[in-house]
């Protein structure tokens, strides 16, 4: 995975990585519910590049994260909810960093690294022009 050219590194989350060995990147979307989420992800143009930012991960979740290229979330470990339903769904997640729904805005370019137990949250400043974004 390359850092996308002309964009700007804003900062890193760590957290539990669900999946070994997984890698994605798009652009996150906010989401503090699954009912928000469904109507904020039907929006999409596409839907494979998006990266769903939300407190946790669990069942009521697994439909919007089927649809996703990735997952960051403020709770959650390894042996949680979060993980079962991203290593059902293979979708590349970033579990736990306390502090995704805070920092990440809408637009926001995201990069997940899951490598071992340990996965980071790469963001960089938006892309310009994202279509399919609304506000919250």
């Amino acid at each position: 995975m390359v850092t996308p050219s002309g964009l700007t590194l804003k900062f890193v989350l760590q957290g539990w990585a669900a999946n070994n060995s997984r890698r994605s990147e798009g652009i996150a979307f906010l989401a503090q519910d699954p009912a928000t989420a469904r109507a904020r992800i039907e929006a999409f143009k596409d839907k494979t590049h998006r990266i769903l930012i939300c407190p946790l991960l669990d069942w009521s979740w697994s439909d919007i994260a089927n649809e996703v290229a990735g997952v960051v979330t403020d709770h959650g470990t390894r042996v949680s909810r979060g993980s079962e339903v991203s290593g059902i769904v293979q979708v590349a997640a970033v579990l736990g960093t306390r502090e995704a729904t805070a920092k990440i805005k809408d637009g926001d370019y995201v990069q997940i690294i899951c490598e071992g137990n340990e996965a980071l949250a790469k963001i960089f400043e938006p892309i310009k022009n994202v279509s399919g974004i609304k506000e919250t």
